[in-house]
């Protein structure tokens, strides 16, 4: 082991719980919602502080003296009020952004765990998707989480003193409230499901954009401009009539309480008017009575806004858990795979694995591979080759059967040390974009000495010094700029960084001209000396290059004569 080896990694966090929608749990939140229900109480206790003793008192009463108490007591109660809505916003708005950043964190973390071919949809729409239902979420706590609380609290104080007042008009008044009630729960049903269609709309609008933007150059040299465009502009007028819809039963909901809340408010005055006559109300109490009436017209309005944005949530934060769920994936090769005493090198035995619902690609698959060398996996394209590396590197499940490495089972070992162990370069040539530093390394901690020794084994060390800022040169985008040979190189010496004692390839030539076949082809023989190399490959420059060759047909692995051979298959 080299010197500059970093210590052991430890394993991935465990992902945190995703916030909830209904029961925010943050202190920011908390005292958000502590300001909504005190600004609140103070926007209705303003009416009976000011209104009933102006006019029992000072108009009717003739007392002048009165007038300047209740005018300071109401300006400090309307002055409270209005710093008790700043709080609300401004506290919920802080909150809404620490919630929300806790939901990119979980999303991201559970994707990133997932087994790779297992994500559900493309990375262009997963990412739409998330920002998209993260800014639902965002709006209905900075907005309407407020709203709800504070609309509610305005309404239920409103009616506590409308009781208080006259029990018989207030009880007529929840009659005309609740009609409404059940029509705004049957609108909000209907608004979360539409909500739902614009939102999978939104997704796949950001899965058509990354893939015509992603593959521009084919599309260009297609001339498919048309194909692309006819593709997105289907989703994209689906997406609008969603959006269209969601708008017109968001609106509906004011109309609605608003009709109801009018028609409520002449009736009152009619009935109102005849108390004050028979002495039951004084004429304060029925201006106050009917104000507060009046005021109900700006919760009402409100208060539905607040509903609609909330149930524009939950439709995301369905999507979201739904997204967020473990697929279920075991760990690969479990199933009573035990560890085998004395065990060097690669042992697969009695592999089977078909995927989801398709034919079986391996059915008891045997193989056996030393501590060293290199090996060829040849067979024709669609044979198994991928799936074989994906299956030793832990990312596929088998059906049945064990894979063990230097006598110990997959299974067995910890996610981190098994990325240790076994080194993987994918036939992509994945480069990450930004510092070429932070491309090789992958979040590993290793002294810079042993990064130059990686490039030097890959044959990109004399490359890379000569680059501007050498080892924080700026990568582009999947490496653009670079040649595929040197893209191919930057992969292998990142898979070499953490010594691994098998190193896998997935056609690694496939892309190089002669020249760069052959220097790559020296590398992987001189790596085959200190650890197990193993290479899918159809090329025939490093087929003659391998200890082993073995060809996958039907689901089986037979040898295939060599130039050299060492290490045996069963």
């Amino acid at each position: 082991m080299s010197r500059h080896r970093a210590a052991r990694p430890e394993a991935p966090p465990r992902p945190r719980e995703l916030p909830s929608l209904l029961l925010p749990s943050t202190p920011w939140a908390l005292v958000g919602v502590g300001a909504a229900l005190i600004g609140a109480t103070l926007r209705v206790a303003v009416i009976p502080l000011f209104v009933t003793p102006v006019f029992d008192q000072v108009l009717n009463g003739h007392d002048a003296s009165r007038l300047p108490l209740i005018m300071v007591t109401a300006g400090v109660v309307a002055v409270s009020g209005a710093l008790a809505l700043w709080a609300q916003d401004a506290l919920l708005g802080r909150a809404a952004a620490g919630i929300v950043a806790a939901w990119r964190r979980g999303l991201y973390q559970r994707l990133l765990g997932r087994a790779p071919g297992r994500l559900p949809g493309t990375s262009g729409g997963l990412a739409s998707r998330i920002l998209t239902d993260l800014k639902e979420i965002e709006t209905y706590y900075h907005f309407g989480l407020g709203t709800l609380v504070a609309e509610s609290t305005t309404i239920l104080a409103i009616l506590a003193y409308l009781f208080a007042t006259n029990a018989t008009a207030s009880l007529l008044l929840v009659a005309f409230g609740a009609p409404t009630l059940i029509a705004l729960r049957w609108v909000g049903k209907r608004l979360e499901s539409v909500a739902e269609r614009s939102q999978v709309g939104t997704e796949a609008l950001g899965r058509n954009l990354q893939e015509g933007l992603r593959h521009h150059e084919t599309v260009r040299a297609f001339n498919a401009d048309a194909m692309m465009l006819g593709r997105f502009e289907a989703e994209n007028r689906r997406t609008a009539h969603a959006m269209a819809q969601r708008s017109l039963i968001s609106g509906a909901q004011i109309p609605i309480t608003q009709v109801l809340l009018f028609a409520a408010v002449g009736l009152l005055v009619v009935l109102l008017t005849g108390s004050v006559n028979r002495g039951g109300m004084t004429s304060g109490q029925l201006v106050s009575f009917v104000t507060l009436v009046a005021l109900l017209s700006t919760p009402t309005q409100l208060l539905p806004r607040g509903y609609a944005l909330h149930r524009e949530a939950r439709a995301a934060d369905r999507r979201l858990r739904t997204l967020a769920a473990d697929d279920g994936r075991k760990a690969a090769g479990s199933g009573g795979c035990e560890p085998v005493a004395r065990g060097t090198g690669l042992e697969l035995s009695g592999v089977s694995f078909a995927y989801d619902g398709g034919p079986q690609v391996f059915r008891n698959l045997d193989l056996a591979l030393p501590a060293t060398g290199l090996v060829a996996i040849t067979g024709e394209s669609g044979s198994g080759k991928t799936t074989l590396l994906r299956l030793i590197l832990g990312f596929l499940e088998p059906d049945g059967g064990c894979i063990r490495l230097d006598g110990a089972p997959l299974a067995s070992l910890p996610e981190h040390v098994l990325r240790e162990r076994i080194s993987y370069v994918p036939q992509g040539h994945e480069v990450l974009s930004g510092p070429l530093f932070d491309s090789l390394l992958m979040g590993r901690q290793l002294a810079p000495e042993r990064v130059w020794q990686a490039l030097d084994a890959a044959g990109l060390q004399e490359l890379v010094r000569q680059l501007p800022a050498a080892l924080e040169h700026e990568l582009r985008e999947d490496g653009a700029g670079l040649s595929g040979g040197q893209r191919q190189r930057l992969a292998l010496a990142r898979a070499l960084l953490t010594e691994p004692r098998v190193l896998l390839l997935d056609e690694p030539t496939s892309n190089l001209d002669e020249d760069s076949e052959e220097a790559l082809v020296e590398m992987l023989r001189e790596q085959a000396g200190r650890r197990l190399v193993v290479a899918a490959a159809h090329r025939p420059a490093l087929v003659r290059a391998a200890h082993t060759v073995l060809r996958l047909d039907g689901g089986r692995l037979t040898p295939a004569p060599p130039a050299r051979t060492s290490g045996s298959v069963t």
